[in-house]
């Protein structure tokens, strides 16, 4: 990487400038007497030179970003303004400004583009032209907006990942954070012995005190595992050595125990395709099953553990029970909805975020318990978007799956196979998980992961193009000879 001008006599006089100005901050707080000023004195110099350091290395910046996305709800700067001020938020807009200053003082590689823009052009031509029409228009520029600032992480991604290595950092901190609220999420739903006799009396219809520990609701909190657990289960499943794999089966089993804590069928059911895919990939039928017996015998032997597995397989057959419990039964009524509006306006559908409206032309609040938000993706997109919309949504996944598919065979080592295993099963499980709930348009952590995907295809495309090409020798002519 070169330097449009000098970068080093450009740090030097910042940083002496830096220093000259602490200097003097110090020597004022000590002459006014403003002793508590002093550890703020102390802190904000490191959170400046580390500030400084991400304008030469913005992924110093983007590691924090995806960090905070599972802080959720306890991290909101303003969590009472119409738009929560959270850490993503501040993270998000700090490694904008620090890539695009990088941008301009060093001489980088060319900008990355997605690959996938004019999908996303049609798709999102068509929510900007439904808004003129929606019922809803306040939200759905709203959310539109989220949208839109979502694609631009998507550019961050890709542009500023560019080592295997910082695909590991990320893992790594999503896996600790994700083990960490798994363990107080358990503490605070699974292992309360109140909390758990009265789930066992309830049979699975009615559930108290479900885990949900930095986001208010238990289901989005669910998806913070996806990752975490499809990382371990690859690191398990793959060829590394045994001193890798068996502290990841041991996570694994903690962050499904947290998972469970959250009494998310949703989640539950999309953690169990994600996992069967990642056993299929790598073919390790043999060891799951021996893994899930040890599993199956540690439950059976220990009475609150058989208890609890009771309860939720009793939560997980009531899905699709439509009378046991009101969440399934609620479900039904918004796809009966859905279908209602489709038909209704089945070419370009009835306008972007307009289902909450139009939900209470078909059925009143009562029935619903005053859920009016669609829980599924597919009769989302074809109530608000239509026939249209559902097409070209179709379109943007296709592209998705196609380069994660192309990162599959272009992995050469076992980690970029653990690496694109991880990404491809963790985006099937967000797409499945949204077949039973709302919000997957701004889902910070489904784009998170299609741009991971957008970017390790970078970097798989990059290391093959760095490796000496060898092939066949040319065929050698015969030596003329003299007649």
């Amino acid at each position: 990487m070169t330097s449009k001008w000098d970068l080093f006599s450009t740090q030097n006089l910042l940083l002496g400038a830096g220093i000259l100005i602490y200097l003097a901050a110090f020597g004022v707080v000590w002459v006014l007497g403003f002793i508590y000023a002093v550890p703020l004195l102390v802190i904000l110099p490191a959170i400046g030179y580390y500030l400084f350091q991400s304008l030469l290395k913005p992924v110093l910046l983007l590691i924090p970003m995806f960090a905070a996305t599972y802080l959720g709800d306890v991290a909101s700067v303003i969590p009472e303004g119409t738009i929560p001020l959270t850490l993503f938020q501040i993270f998000l807009l700090l490694t904008i400004t620090a890539f695009f200053l990088n941008y301009l003082i060093c001489d980088t590689n060319r900008f990355r583009t997605l690959g996938v823009e004019l999908e996303l052009l049609l798709l999102f031509t068509l929510i900007s032209f439904s808004i003129m029409y929606s019922p809803n228009r306040g939200d759905a520029l709203l959310t539109f907006t989220r949208m839109i600032f979502l694609v631009f992480m998507l550019y961050l991604i890709i542009n500023i990942l560019k080592d295997r290595v910082h695909f590991f950092w990320i893992f790594g901190l999503m896996t600790v954070l994700a083990f960490i609220l798994g363990v107080l999420s358990i503490r605070s739903a699974l292992l309360d012995p109140l909390t758990a006799a009265l789930n066992i009396q309830a049979g699975g219809t009615r559930i108290i005190g479900r885990g949900a520990i930095t986001i208010r609701d238990p289901n989005v909190f669910a998806t913070l595992f996806f990752v975490p657990i499809a990382v371990t289960t690859s690191i398990f499943l793959s060829e590394l050595r045994y001193k890798w794999r068996i502290p990841a089966l041991l996570t694994t089993l903690g962050l499904l125990a947290g998972l469970a804590s959250t009494y998310s069928r949703s989640a539950w059911i999309a953690t169990a395709f994600m996992l069967l895919m990642l056993v299929i990939y790598y073919r390790q039928y043999k060891m799951m099953i021996i893994t899930f017996l040890l599993v199956m015998v540690v439950i059976m032997s220990i009475p609150e553990l058989r208890n609890l597995t009771l309860n939720i397989v009793d939560r997980l057959l009531n899905i699709f029970a439509g009378s046991e419990d009101d969440s399934s039964r609620i479900r039904i009524l918004l796809g009966m909805a859905a279908i209602n509006m489709f038909f209704d306006s089945w070419m370009m559908g009835i306008g972007f975020r307009g289902f909450p409206e139009y939900f209470t032309n078909y059925f009143n609040l009562q029935e619903s318990i005053g859920v009016y938000e669609p829980h599924n993706i597919i009769y989302e997109v074809l109530a608000e978007l239509g026939i249209i919309g559902f097409g070209l949504v179709l379109l943007f996944m296709f592209a998705i799956y196609k380069k994660a598919s192309q990162n599959f065979r272009m992995s050469g080592t076992e980690h970029d196979r653990i690496i694109a295993a991880t990404l491809i099963a963790s985006l099937t499980a967000f797409v499945i998980f949204y077949q039973f709930y709302g919000g997957a348009f701004v889902s910070t952590n489904m784009w998170a992961v299609i741009g991971l995907i957008l970017a390790h295809g970078y970097y798989l495309k990059t290391t093959q193009n760095r490796l000496p090409k060898t092939g066949p020798a040319p065929p050698q002519l015969p030596a003329a000879t003299d007649r």
